[in-house]
């Protein structure tokens, strides 16, 4: 059976579009690049493998659970967020459920948790694109949920020369991240070193952060706290698609998206003046980033290949004629 056959419907009801574009981005790219014809929408479709992105409220939950009551259908959610289960304990981004911290409030913490598990009876499978979410011992803490990895999607080479030249490029960094105190802390030590941040000010949609992107040297990641490990693997793929690499400050992540992105250590108190090196050299760690992104992603996918059969299998369990 030819993979071009299944239908898959990647359902967003529950998000902003903008909120969520680098991960509709990386699904819909990773399905086309093996076979797949992948519909997008609001409403589910009867005539597919719907797949939802995690992140429900009582209302959301019940439209989810209501559609796969009526059509006896389950769907596949793809996880977001950093939930492990160590010790007998659930952690949320690395620390304990209820630490309180001003990126996500405790009480948000636990509705996230507590709406996704509502959900369960209804839920095929959860996905993780690329390497993250790790979600460490999540079968143990869910018995029974198979965890699937959609593997990283190729990019296409943006040769720097050209994309500098097309459009003015304006500014040293572009941050679009949700600027918690230490984020704001670190950025402003960097705008003493005289370089110059895009920073805007709410969500952007895709088009107006890659013109964003572009219209900088280099992209840069910061932490949302101090005891943050991971770097934000969307953004820096969503940097390479624009032709633009990125740097992180104060990250020390060991994870697959690391080889792609350089991390500068604060302890080092020429930190700033390392920012400034790295803007001199932007275009060679460019196209560097970009060879160690394509080199992993292959690499990757030997060791978790595409889920052909699992596709294969939920097709017939959900009666989609294929």
């Amino acid at each position: 059976m030819k993979p071009d056959n299944k239908k898959i419907h990647l359902w967003i009801y529950n998000h902003p579009f903008n909120g969520i574009s680098d991960q509709i981005d990386f699904f819909l790219a990773s399905f086309a690049q093996h076979g797949y014809k992948v519909t997008l929408g609001r409403s589910p479709r009867t005539d597919c493998l719907n797949v939802a992105i995690e992140n429900f409220s009582p209302k959301s939950k019940a439209i989810l659970e209501n559609f796969c009551l009526n059509t006896r259908k389950r769907v596949s959610i793809i996880m977001t967020e950093h939930l492990d289960f160590d010790s007998g304990n659930i952690f949320i981004h690395g620390n304990p459920l209820w630490t309180n911290n001003d990126y996500m409030h405790p009480a948000t913490q636990i509705n996230r948790i507590r709406y996704l598990f509502d959900c369960l009876p209804y839920i095929k499978s959860f996905l993780v694109l690329g390497d993250l979410p790790e979600l460490r011992n999540f079968s143990t803490m869910l018995p029974g949920a198979e965890v699937k990895s959609v593997p990283f999607p190729k990019l296409n080479y943006i040769d720097p020369e050209t994309s500098h030249k097309s459009i003015n490029c304006d500014s040293d960094l572009i941050f679009t991240g949700y600027c918690t105190e230490y984020r704001s802390e670190i950025i402003s030590e960097i705008k003493k070193e005289n370089i110059t941040i895009k920073q805007p000010d709410q969500l952007v949609s895709r088009k107006k952060r890659d013109l964003l992107n572009i219209s900088s040297k280099l992209i840069l990641n910061v932490p949302q706290r101090e005891d943050w490990k991971w770097l934000s693997l969307m953004r820096i793929i969503a940097g390479l698609r624009c032709g633009r690499a990125s740097i992180s400050v104060a990250t020390n992540d060991k994870s697959l998206i690391s080889h792609c992105c350089e991390q500068i250590n604060m302890s080092d108190s020429h930190w700033t003046k390392e920012i400034r090196s790295k803007l001199n050299d932007w275009k060679n760690i460019y196209c560097a980033s970009y060879e160690k992104y394509m080199d992993m992603a292959d690499s990757f996918e030997k060791k978790f290949p595409f889920p052909h059969d699992f596709i294969e299998y939920w097709s017939i369990t959900d009666g989609i004629d294929t």
